[in-house]
């Protein structure tokens, strides 16, 4: 089945065409994005990977190609960033602006629950530049997943001390950033 005409209905919804997508060994992909978004190709790169930005600012880097269930969480993230909307509520805004540090994903393209963390952290870096998320597809990236002691996806790692599972509730996961920061501090 292919994915052709849903994928160009999320591209529709892009309404500024300010967004540059750098990508690595994903050509198979990102060919229909071309008409709607910056597609650049870097070289050099020996693993599949994904950076989305707008004008200077990195908003995310995918290692890996988001396929599958993470396909859905990436388009309305670009969608997102193109039109400058979140749909965080009140709450989390308010704890995702006080959020500093990098925040580490890891995911499988065949797994249920990350999506639903990969969509909220998406937007807690759409709507903090002080946050640098990384999510990264454990069935490409062995060695981080193995460096991370990754036996269960989603996983988060919080400016890489903190071990956070992704399955807990938006609020529950900002707050135990927040936590992290204050320990920092200390």
């Amino acid at each position: 089945m292919s994915y052709d005409y849903v994928i160009k209905e999320y591209l529709n919804a892009i309404k500024k065409r300010d967004i540059t997508i750098q990508q690595c060994n994903g050509d198979d992909l990102f060919h229909e994005f071309k008409n709607y978004v910056k597609v650049e190709t870097l070289d050099n790169c020996k693993k599949p990977l994904v950076k989305v930005k707008k004008e200077d600012r990195v908003y995310y880097t995918y290692y890996g190609i988001p396929i599958a269930n993470e396909l859905w969480p990436f388009l309305n993230s670009l969608v997102r960033i193109s039109n400058n909307v979140v749909n965080l509520d009140e709450k989390e805004i308010e704890l995702a602006k006080q959020v500093r540090g990098n925040v580490k994903l890891f995911v499988t393209p065949d797994c249920t629950k990350c999506p639903i963390t990969a969509e909220f952290l998406y937007q807690v870096s759409q709507i903090n530049e002080n946050v640098k998320l990384e999510i990264y597809d454990t069935t490409e990236y062995e060695e981080e997943r193995d460096k991370y002691r990754v036996l269960s996806v989603p996983k988060i790692i919080f400016n890489e001390k903190v071990e956070i599972p992704g399955g807990f509730p938006s609020t529950m996961i900002l707050k135990m950033m927040l936590k992290a920061l204050q320990s920092e501090l200390r």
